[in-house]
């Protein structure tokens, strides 16, 4: 019965590491992709934009709209137009958002 407290923790933390994969990257192995996959791709599946179509991930519309970076990506995460939900630093840290934007910026050319 001493036990049980402990056992109750290891299967409560294994349980919303399986559920929420993005819960368990404390600054480590969850790439860009797979960050981009979970977050963002229900809209922008192959760089598309599913809500605004003429807005999408590729490289001349993200220059055309002064997106040229990483933290440029980020800050229209934080700070998005209107259809796109934002995305605060509870929902998407902020090294995420960065592997997401630097993703992004090498993919969708």
């Amino acid at each position: 019965m001493k036990y049980l407290p402990a056992l109750f923790l290891f299967v409560l933390a294994t349980l919303i590491t399986t559920l929420f994969p993005g819960c368990s990257d404390t600054q480590g192995s969850t790439s860009g992709k797979q960050l981009f996959s979970l977050h963002c791709a229900g809209c922008h599946p192959d760089g598309s934009n599913t809500i605004t179509p003429s807005k999408t991930l590729k490289s001349a519309d993200l220059q055309a709209n002064m997106i040229t970076t990483p933290e440029g990506i980020m800050e229209k995460m934080r700070n998005p137009g209107p259809g796109m939900p934002q995305f605060t630093e509870a929902m998407i840290p902020e090294y995420q958002a960065i592997r997401i934007g630097k993703y992004v910026l090498k993919t969708f050319h």
